[in-house]
């Protein structure tokens, strides 16, 4: 027995050490991650499309459809039976294609069919061409593409609820993922509205309101009108943001919520602080 416990404790003797982490290991360091988006103040120019049609015609053709109304085409319409107000137009389905212009993960709520019920949307985004862009409700928390990939889609229904126009069902049929910068107007003195709806715009001037629970802040540009701005959830939780008094430079297309037209930041790439 005493013969074994030596043995035990001579093997313990032999092993060797752990090695020793301080040489190696260092508290490291924060890093800012910057998600850059190449800007252009030149216009799309896509190619046209054989069956394809402008977003401008579209949004002449269908919207705005009755007040949180579906809006198919005849034929693709819901069950009679589904609690829905469900409306046909002959100008649908129509095919269009436009650059993305927000990273398809924007979280929106908007009214359902039944009775004091709320439908979620966990993949939105906005699409863009030459001559207008529009807001495209999604359900997949999977982004399938990227800003500044082009797609062709085919809108099967639209929604206009609460005087926001809206792509309430639509088919991906090409995704072209060529990164194309994304376009934008700056908007220096003149208060956002109706028709900023969709398309981006760049404000410039100094944060004037603290962001709040929600994300949202408000900027005063130079001319002394204010604009509001805000940040998606998950850039929110980040902590993306700056105090008040800072001068930065946010740029992103316009949503219409809650009787405001709000420019929509998804990417850190779409906010930057400017130098006094």
């Amino acid at each position: 027995m005493l013969v074994l416990l030596g043995l035990t404790l001579l093997a313990c003797d032999l092993r060797e050490a752990g090695e020793d982490w301080v040489g190696w290991y260092d508290e490291g360091s924060d890093l800012n991650v910057t998600e850059p988006i190449e800007w252009t103040d030149q216009n799309y120019a896509l190619e046209p499309v054989d069956g394809i049609q402008d977003i401008a015609d579209l949004q002449d053709a269908v919207f705005p459809g009755a007040d949180g109304a579906l809006v198919y085409g005849s034929g693709d319409e819901l069950s009679p039976d589904s609690d829905c107000q469900v409306e046909t137009d002959s100008a649908l389905p129509a095919m269009v294609q436009g650059i993305v212009t927000l990273h398809p993960r924007f979280y929106f709520k908007t009214s359902g069919c039944g009775r004091d019920s709320d439908e979620k949307y966990y993949g939105s985004y906005f699409v863009q061409d030459s001559t207008g862009g529009v807001f495209v409700l999604g359900d997949s928390k999977v982004a399938h593409f990227d800003v500044g990939d082009r797609v062709e889609m085919r809108v099967r229904a639209i929604k206009t609820n609460f005087d926001l126009d809206m792509i309430y069902a639509h088919d991906i049929v090409v995704v072209e993922r060529n990164a194309s910068p994304i376009y934008f107007v700056v908007a220096e003195g003149e208060t956002l509205g109706a028709d900023d709806v969709g398309q981006v715009r760049r404000v410039t001037g100094e944060i004037t309101q603290a962001a709040d629970n929600f994300g949202e802040f408000k900027i005063t540009d130079d001319s002394g009108t204010v604009h509001t701005v805000s940040l998606d959830a998950e850039i929110n939780r980040r902590g993306v943001g700056f105090d008040v008094g800072t001068r930065v430079q946010a740029t992103g297309p316009v949503l219409y919520s809650y009787s405001a037209y709000t420019i929509v930041i998804m990417n850190v790439g779409q906010l930057a602080e400017l130098e006094e």
